[in-house]
């Protein structure tokens, strides 16, 4: 299975390589969403985006894969904000989507993303005293101390978005 990934992140790229074990085609494509997802709805629609641009794009694909990391608040049970990532997963016909670990944040970052102007691997940078956290080890890496990896939440929803092309039991 060839895959392609609508994006050059090294976080990225590890996080299929981990879930696969093989090297995507990498090439950066459009989410036409924000720099910086607000809503589960947003980073859906970009790592939709994403999918189905990368496997227009690349030659020979099989499967396109759209990584994105977006914020969400949850008005209704926590009052919390959280990270998460999603994959989705589109071969030309059937499109899936898988998401990873949801981790909370600090209410002072989702309040500094919410006034908007700023990404959270910029935030992550200033408070770690980093640059391109987000190709490393990411928010998920610092908020956990290294326990989980941007790569590593990423990984678990490339394997959820792929399960489908790689199971009987789903037509």
């Amino acid at each position: 299975m060839n895959l392609a990934l609508g994006t050059t992140n090294q976080a990225k790229q590890r996080a299929v390589l981990l879930a696969t074990g093989q090297e995507p085609v990498c090439l950066a494509v459009p989410s036409g969403v924000a720099a910086q997802p607000m809503s589960e709805d947003e980073t859906m629609r970009g790592a939709i985006q994403r999918a189905r641009g990368v496997l227009a794009a690349v030659p020979g694909a099989d499967i396109g894969l759209g990584l994105e990391g977006g914020v969400d608040f949850d008005a209704r049970h926590t009052r919390q904000w959280y990270l998460f990532s999603v994959c989705a997963a589109w071969d030309g016909h059937h499109l899936y989507v898988g998401r990873g670990v949801y981790i909370p944040i600090p209410q002072s970052i989702g309040a500094r993303l919410q006034a908007g102007g700023i990404e959270l691997a910029q935030i992550m940078d200033e408070i770690s005293n980093t640059t391109g956290s987000n190709h490393q080890q990411g928010a998920y890496g610092l908020l956990t101390g290294g326990r989980i990896t941007r790569a590593e939440a990423f990984r678990d929803a490339v394997i959820a978005s792929l399960t489908p092309f790689q199971n009987a039991l789903y037509p």
